[in-house]
């Protein structure tokens, strides 16, 4: 019997702790809830950001500024570009029917688009010579699998070898 009692008071004195915590929670929330209509205050405007907003390098919009190049190049829009795309057709295949260049010429051109981006950046401060150099060595291969990538649903949001803090 002893053992009974100790579970029943430990229930009661629970609920009685968690009635009173709940009581002070709606206490607390009344007193911060305006009176009358002249103390409510429109919600705060969301902070401008300048379209710097979401901008990580190596991360968010980075097939954009690519997507942006190739379109320029094939003298199309992005939006004709992305149309094309996303029927399944790579870029290289885009360029062969609107330009007919094949892949080396096409990747060719990306590249000395963005080297010329990377020396703008270098003369500007945002990167360094030696990281312009390592970049450098490394864009033709990222370029040829960017032109080679087929679009998936589900994965235009993910593009390989392209950079936007360029």
């Amino acid at each position: 019997m002893n053992h009974f009692r100790k579970t029943l008071l430990a229930g009661v004195l629970s609920c009685i702790l968690a009635g009173v915590g709940f009581s002070f929670g709606h206490i607390a929330a009344a007193d911060n809830t305006p009176t009358s209509p002249s103390e409510v205050k429109p919600p705060a405007e969301p902070e401008q950001h300048d379209g710097e907003r979401h901008k990580r390098p190596g991360h968010h919009g980075r097939k954009f500024v690519l997507f942006k190049d190739a379109a320029t190049l094939l003298d199309m829009t992005e939006t004709d570009l992305k149309k094309e795309w996303k029927q399944g057709k790579t870029l290289q295949q885009i360029a062969k029917e609107k330009k007919n260049w094949d892949a080396e010429v096409f990747v060719q051109k990306l590249t000395d688009v963005q080297s010329a981006k990377i020396d703008q950046a270098v003369k500007a401060g945002k990167m360094t010579d030696q990281q312009a150099q390592q970049l450098k060595k490394k864009l033709p291969g990222m370029l040829k699998r960017f032109t080679e990538h087929k679009y998936q649903p589900g994965q235009d949001r993910r593009l390989p070898a392209a950079h936007s803090a360029i």
